[in-house]
């Protein structure tokens, strides 16, 4: 028993010094964009918000994304390709992503400025830079362009009907993405430094847990 209440204690210290303040987001929180309508419409009528979970299939293509910007922070959530064959759609490869540091004046549609970590057979992890934001991987600068990947460190996405675990760190121009643990990707003096988050859809079913974002200052 002593052990434990040190161990909560002393884990007490650090998120304090750290001045670290965690937000759980619910449907409230976000706004749905549908490539269809061209239009922000309530997230509960594009996709579904239930038991934990944020539940994206069917036909309406697009993504949900946060109403607030952040900056300095640290997101985590969990993702499951959705492979229940009432839910099945397509053979195409299975696709989506969270994007990240989505400036303000940045106007909806597919797909938004900004960072995404990508989520894709076999590249999950890679970083996508869209919209002209550079950064440096590597100590090289990744050059401008409408949509730029900087292909992931190594691979680390469980099998099909598992859960993964994303890890987004975005402080002072640093953004590290993690996947189940390990470190995938790195950059460092990104163009953009806060901004929105969203978790897109691209027409492959796939459902998002434990959503969790943290301000760092």
């Amino acid at each position: 028993m002593f052990k434990k209440i040190t161990l909560a204690f002393v884990s007490f210290l650090f998120l304090n010094s750290c001045a670290i303040k965690s937000n759980n987001f619910s449907a409230t929180d976000w706004y749905a964009y549908l490539k269809s309508s061209n239009e922000r419409t309530d997230p509960s009528k594009a996709y579904e918000f239930t038991e934990g979970l944020v539940r994206m299939y069917g036909d309406n293509l697009g993504y949900i994304a946060t109403k607030k910007s952040y900056e300095n922070f640290e997101l985590s959530l969990e993702f499951k390709w959705n492979i229940e064959e009432k839910y099945h759609r397509n053979d195409a490869i299975k696709n989506s992503g969270v994007m990240y540091n989505i400036p303000s004046n940045s106007f909806d549609h597919i797909w938004p400025r900004g960072i995404q970590f990508q989520i894709k057979e076999n590249t999950t992890g890679d970083f996508i830079f869209l919209d002209n934001i550079t950064a440096k991987v590597n100590g090289k600068l990744v050059e401008a362009g409408a949509s730029v990947v900087s292909p992931k460190f190594e691979a680390n996405e469980n099998p099909y009907g598992q859960w993964n675990k994303i890890v987004i760190r975005s402080i002072d121009g640093k953004c590290t993405q993690y996947l189940n643990g390990k470190l995938v990707n790195e950059c460092v003096e990104v163009t953009s430094r806060k901004g929105r988050i969203s978790l897109n859809y691209e027409g492959s079913p796939i459902d998002f847990r434990n959503i969790q974002l943290k301000n760092i200052h």
